[in-house]
């Protein structure tokens, strides 16, 4: 008789108690999801491995997993040892406005006005000057063991393509005329050129100037403007494609991957609002409300988000991507988050996220490191 009132009035505790258990049971899940989601996210998160102070904008950032090299607009170039700590330094006497490294990792390549190579201790081989004002629009280490350098010419739109060895000797060139306003070039690694028209044409041009193919992007009724192309390093697949509607209405858009003959390889759509294009390594970045990335036969890696964001930049490196969103705000900071993917799963393996006044760039290095690019330095990120 005691026990059965003993249980009686516990099941009235219950019930009269029951809405405050169920709050509690529901504060008791939310504590433990939360506290899923902190462990996640410290296991996800990147740290900053170290960072470095420079007097201007870092414009490139290249290295190993043995160390990096940066470059900055005004033409500081300074070694990062382990990428925990700055090496030996060097002030070239040009706007620099990119930065290359060879395969070998012995030689670095700096253009501006000028293209100049510096051996990895940052020691000054040879430095190249057109004899008419100019850019060095593009150069790098071709995959024969030269270096092919794009000269823009200031008076007018034209190019000229010349080819040099590691010693700095002139080997040859080609001139590319002027095709008017929108015109786009892309050296690949085998030296190919790719040259790509507003009006819809692309030529590929061969490291001696001749013409492989001439060919047309696909715009039906002539709807689409705004064209915009990119190469893969191989020089064996070309993206193509426009950015938006004439109308301006909102629809999705074809994106065309051609071979060097300009044969259809593949036909991809994009959202109207991913108007970029990125070749990165043999891999090709759609940028906009979300990132695709895609190998050269078209076929989606990884697909990516992230909601009042827009993807800026990528960056691929051993296996791993490394997509940039910056916040879509009319604040003069910003917020931007890193996403590091898997590309084999299209997981998100890594991220970190800051608020800047000033634009960003990433650039992914193996062993899982981004660097990130500010306004006065550089993060070095690392799981």
């Amino acid at each position: 008789m005691k026990n059965n009132m003993q249980a009686r009035s516990l099941r009235t505790i219950l019930l009269r108690h029951r809405r405050w258990l169920a709050g509690l049971l529901v504060l008791i899940l939310l504590a433990g999801v939360s506290l899923a989601l902190v462990l996640r996210a410290q296991r996800t998160s990147l740290r900053i491995y170290s960072d470095f102070k420079t007097a201007d904008y870092p414009v490139a950032v290249v290295g190993t997993a043995e160390g990096g090299y940066v470059a900055t607009a005004e033409g500081q170039v300074f070694s990062i040892d382990a990428w925990a700590s700055q090496g030996s330094s060097t002030q070239l006497q040009d706007s620099v406005t990119f930065l290359a490294l060879s395969t070998s990792g012995k030689y670095l390549l700096a253009g501006g006005q000028r293209l100049t190579l510096l051996d990895n201790s940052l020691h000054q081989k040879w430095s190249r000057k057109t004899t008419t004002a100019s850019v060095v629009e593009q150069a790098l280490f071709t995959s024969t063991g030269q270096i092919a350098a794009v000269y823009s010419f200031l008076a007018d739109q034209s190019r000229q393509v010349v080819t040099y060895n590691l010693a700095g000797t002139y080997l040859d060139s080609y001139t590319v005329p002027d095709f008017g306003s929108g015109s786009q070039v892309s050296l690949a690694h085998s030296g190919m050129l790719v040259i790509t028209l507003s009006s819809g044409t692309i030529y590929t041009i061969s490291p001696k100037g001749a013409v492989i193919a001439k060919f047309t992007v696909p715009n039906p009724d002539q709807k689409l403007a705004g064209l915009v192309s990119a190469v893969d390093q191989s020089g064996t697949r070309i993206i193509a494609g426009y950015s938006f509607s004439v109308s301006g209405s909102s629809e999705p858009l074809p994106r065309y991957i051609f071979d060097q003959t300009g044969k259809i390889v593949s036909q991809v759509t994009a959202a109207s609002d991913n108007p970029g294009l990125r070749a990165v390594g043999d891999s090709f970045v759609i940028l906009g409300r979300t990132a695709d990335v895609m190998d050269k036969e078209g076929k989606r890696l990884i697909s990516a988000s992230k909601l009042n964001f827009d993807a800026i930049d990528a960056s691929i490196s051993d296996g791993s991507c490394a997509l940039l969103f910056q916040e879509q705000t009319s604040s003069q900071t910003a917020v931007y988050f890193l996403g590091v993917y898997d590309m084999e799963s299209g997981i998100l393996k890594r991220q970190w996220s800051t608020a800047e006044p000033s634009e960003i760039r990433v650039f992914q290095m193996p062993g899982l490191r981004s660097v990130l690019a500010l306004g006065t330095g550089i993060f070095v990120l690392a799981p």
